[in-house]
């Protein structure tokens, strides 16, 4: 046991002083750096865009004017076609509405500068709007009663269900949305996670091998020792990043919700705790699987240079199964379902379907021990790989070694 702890601890001092390493480590600091710098620039450059309206009803125009809106400032003084144009020429103004009675017709047109701040129209064209039905209803001689009843929206609510076994279950509005956001978000994780440390792991076997220090440590370690030891010093740097990474996710949510309008939207207090169980284990046994794997393809090769070749494979089905999990927001086929249930790639479909609500949490449970027994075989076949080509130096093509001495 002291041996394992021995090895263990070598691969983490040496890893956590790689620069591959200190870049994986530092990236999600990076990127909160990169969000809240976009956020903190934008909240700072961007203003309320300053318009004018004229028209050649005035009546219209100062009905129009006494409309509050948060979108926009509206510059009472200027009041003509000709002190607007010189206005937006002398980029004092943003942009300008210019409003057209013509008999019973209201037309508007908004001319703005491409330069200037960027105004949302809906609530112009909604002040515009309900202005006209109000003068239309004057003309028709409508009463008070019957021009409350002619502004008064048709009732609207949106309910979100889902299925499982056949049985509807409700849910709330938004959740959907977040349940969709959080799987997109680990399955991204997963992916990044799986592609660095394969190649991180099988990079410092081969390391070992190619400079011949692997004949020493095999005289005095066990090559299974070696293996799991190998392992468990990788899962602690793995385990730090992700440490790392929830903290930078934590304080990245905390400010940009209050400055991202989409995060605004989202009642985080709706998160469920099995879905986060549930993507957190396939979170767990994916970059698992992938590790172990790795880990036994590192041995496979005889120099440094070969290990993208070796890992290359693992890489590929990890990308085709992070692609497949963009399919499966949006498509429920035979392919995907079965996808959503073979190791490799179930670690990315599985979560998708399960948080869009095309797969019952049975449907997850049962992905979860067949993933959990891949792992189980994976880890048997992977040691024994191991122990057998940790000093093969054969000039023999990578994956034929595979099928000698296994």
């Amino acid at each position: 046991m002291n041996k394992f702890w021995v090895v263990c601890k070598q691969v983490i001092r040496k890893n956590i002083k790689s620069p591959t390493y200190i870049v994986l480590l530092l990236m999600p600091v990076l990127l909160l750096g990169f969000m809240v710098g976009v956020a903190a620039i934008k909240n700072h450059t961007s203003e309320t865009p300053q318009i004018a309206i004229v028209s050649n009803n005035t009546t219209f125009r100062n009905a129009l004017l006494k409309s509050n809106s948060k979108d926009y400032t509206i510059k009472r003084s200027i009041d003509t076609p000709k002190k607007a144009e010189k206005a937006l020429s002398q980029e004092t103004l943003d942009g300008y509405l210019t409003i057209t009675l013509t008999g019973k017709q209201v037309t508007a047109v908004y001319k703005s500068r491409t330069n200037g701040n960027t105004l949302d129209t809906t609530s112009l064209k909604s002040s515009l709007n309900s202005l006209k039905m109000q003068q239309t209803a004057t003309r028709l001689g409508l009463s008070p009663t019957q021009l409350t009843e002619l502004f008064t929206p048709a009732s609207f609510k949106k309910q979100s269900v889902s299925y499982s076994n056949g049985k509807e279950k409700t849910q709330k509005n938004n959740q959907q949305d977040i349940n969709s956001l959080l799987a997109m978000v680990v399955t991204i994780l997963i992916y990044i996670f799986m592609v660095s440390y394969a190649s991180l792991i099988a990079q410092e076997v081969a390391t070992e091998k190619g400079s011949r220090i692997m004949e020493i440590l095999v005289s005095s370690v066990a090559p299974q020792v070696q293996f799991f030891a190998k392992v468990t010093g990788m899962f602690a740097l793995i385990l730090l990043q992700v440490i790392i990474t929830a903290i930078c996710g934590f304080l990245g949510m905390k400010y940009l919700s209050g400055n991202v309008q989409f995060l605004k939207d989202l009642d985080l207090s709706q998160i469920q705790p099995n879905i986060l169980i549930i993507l957190g284990l396939f979170f767990i046994l994916g970059i698992t699987l992938y590790t172990i794997l790795a880990a036994g393809l590192g041995a496979l090769v005889s120099r440094a240079d070969q290990v993208s070749q070796a890992v290359s494979p693992l890489t590929m089905i990890g990308l085709v199964a992070y692609g497949a999990s963009f399919v499966a927001m949006n498509s429920n086929t035979f392919l995907i379902k079965l996808g959503s249930f073979i190791p490799f790639v179930s670690q990315s479909i599985m979560p998708v379907r399960y948080a869009v609500g095309n797969a019952s949490t049975t449907d997850a449970i049962v992905s979860l021990i067949i993933l959990a027994i891949a792992i189980v075989l994976v880890t048997w076949f992977t040691t024994r790989l191991y122990a057998n080509h940790v000093l093969d130096y054969s000039d023999k093509k990578i994956w034929k070694r595979i099928f000698k001495r296994n």
